[in-house]
């Protein structure tokens, strides 16, 4: 189960990465929202990817802030943060645990629930496990 969840995660963030580049390939890593609409700057000129008809102003503000450089920024921590929680093994125990979390001394286990909640945005994406529910 420990290394489904983490390679399952690791999947998911890996088409959040295919999608993420080819949208700021095609768009540019500049978005913004003004007057109504979602702007992205594209080498010399700019792309309207979003009107005020369909587009509230906060609506056009979230678009704009959840731009291609800045999911690639978010799987870039969450990355980080599989590397940190890794398991580690007590053969005496017989038990597996978390390489951060066993700080308390109290031998949580494995997934620990850091990586847990990692996989929980994910929970609506085929072969996310109800187990892994924190």
């Amino acid at each position: 189960m420990v290394e489904d969840l983490v390679q399952w995660l690791s999947t998911q963030l890996d088409g959040d990465t295919s999608r993420a580049m080819e949208a700021a390939e095609e768009l540019g890593p500049e978005w913004y929202y003004d007057d109504g609409f979602v702007l992205a700057r594209r080498k010399d000129d700019m792309v309207v990817t979003g009107s005020q008809d369909f587009l509230e102003a906060e609506r056009g503000r979230f678009v704009a802030d959840h731009d291609p450089a800045r999911v690639l920024r978010e799987i870039d921590a969450k990355r980080q943060l599989l590397a940190l929680h890794r398991q580690l093994e007590d053969a005496q125990e017989m038990l597996d645990f978390c390489a951060i979390c066993d700080a308390t001394g109290k031998y949580p286990e494995y997934p620990c629930v850091t990586l847990r909640l990692l996989a929980l945005p994910y929970a609506d994406r085929p072969g996310y496990r109800e187990e892994w529910r924190p």
